[in-house]
């Protein structure tokens, strides 16, 4: 790709991998915050090799490289066919067009490709980086991602400063984690929707084999995620073989974020859980240390289904729990947004409600400070909230 010109309206480059330039002015060859090709730590002479050589160190870990190698991707683009102007040449104020660029990506008729369009490959006439202006979350997982890679690439003596540091905290101050845990409220089941949920799962039809086994899975996918308050990649990741006996007690050995090992308690509810799902599955009643296969699996290659799969399930199960709230438009709009993450926060929120002491809490959901666990646990609210009904005109 050469053309420095390209226009993106008409044909779409193969975007299989990202775009690797010749052209020296925007390949970064001779960009201004580069280091001298001496200093470099990485086998890099271009952006392009430099982005690969980051992508590469999360090449063990499935989803964020996937997540990484979108915003890579993304940023590189609009460095290249938007802002004409190579990545390693960026300063701080190029940083803050772009942050402004994911709230509104313009000409959206080059950049947002319909919202139905997941199915459509990278290089097709179809496809687009975007399908739209990207939500606060989302712009959060965007400058967190270029934020590694240029973190990185200072480190590696490729760039000579990370220009995002200038201005990301902006984008962390104060008030958006307020209303970052505020909105957390709305990512979390009331009780009614809780036990809506549970029902309609427990009523999902069982008249033939598959709808026997589809049930049994739907019902241990709840029950795991929300028992352990795992991440759905970490189940994904994770085989029959991270339940291990030790003394007695039954565990679940995790490596989670940032490649922590960590084990959480198995309880008796999820120990029957296990059982239970397994039988449905015809094997022993408990995994032996030895049995490498995956926890949730399809039932066609018997492989692992992917972390979107198992996202895909549960909404499934949401739609239908929202059927119980017809009356209801919000609680109806509010199911129809569940994810799987939702049943970590639950779990948290829940645990904290069970008189699970704070600091257990925090080593289940391996949080790394108190901060971070205090936005799921709200028991004390309540107790305030109750007591507060005391004062009185």
């Amino acid at each position: 790709m050469t053309n420095i010109s390209f226009n993106l309206a008409n044909s779409v480059p193969n975007l299989q991998q990202l775009p690797s330039l010749t052209e020296v002015t925007l390949s970064g060859e001779a960009g201004s915050n580069r280091e001298p090709q001496a200093r470099c730590q990485i086998r890099a002479h271009n952006d392009y090799e430099a982005i690969q050589c980051w992508l590469q160190e999360y090449q063990h870990k499935k989803s964020t490289h996937r997540t990484y190698q979108k915003e890579a991707e993304r940023f590189l683009l609009w460095c290249i066919y938007q802002h004409d102007k190579a990545l390693s040449s960026l300063d701080r104020d190029d940083l803050e067009a772009y942050i402004a660029f994911l709230a509104d990506p313009q000409p959206s008729e080059k950049w947002c490709g319909p919202k139905s369009g997941r199915g459509v490959k990278r290089g097709a006439a179809g496809w687009r980086p975007f399908t739209g202006p990207l939500g606060d979350a989302a712009k959060r997982t965007a400058v967190s991602s270029i934020d590694s890679l240029l973190s990185y690439l200072v480190q590696a003596r490729y760039l000579s400063f990370n220009p995002l540091v200038l201005i990301k905290k902006k984008y962390q101050n104060k008030h958006a984690r307020v209303l970052t845990e505020l909105n957390l409220h709305e990512r979390m089941l009331s009780q009614d929707e809780w036990q809506a949920m549970l029902k309609t799962m427990h009523a999902m039809p069982e008249a033939t084999n598959k709808e026997r086994d589809e049930k049994a899975r739907v019902i241990f996918l709840v029950s795991i995620l929300f028992l352990l308050g795992l991440r759905i990649d970490e189940l994904a990741r994770h085989a029959w073989n991270a339940f291990r006996k030790v003394d007695d007690l039954w565990w679940f050995y995790v490596v989670g974020k940032g490649d922590k090992p960590a084990r959480i308690p198995v309880n008796n509810a999820l120990l029957k859980a296990v059982i239970k799902y397994r039988s449905q599955l015809g094997k022993a009643p408990l995994p032996a240390s030895s049995e490498a296969t995956p926890i949730i699996k399809s039932f066609t290659t018997h492989q692992a289904i992917t972390p979107r799969q198992m996202n895909k399930i549960l909404k499934t199960l949401a739609l239908g729990t929202a059927a119980h709230f017809k009356s209801d438009i919000g609680k109806c709009n509010k199911l129809k947004k569940f994810s799987a993450h939702w049943l970590r926060h639950m779990s948290a929120s829940m645990q904290d409600r069970a008189g699970v002491q704070f600091k257990h809490i925090r080593a289940n959901h391996r949080h790394e400070n108190d901060e971070t666990t205090r936005k799921y646990v709200h028991a004390i609210d309540h107790e305030r909230h109750e007591e507060m009904q005391r004062l009185t005109l």
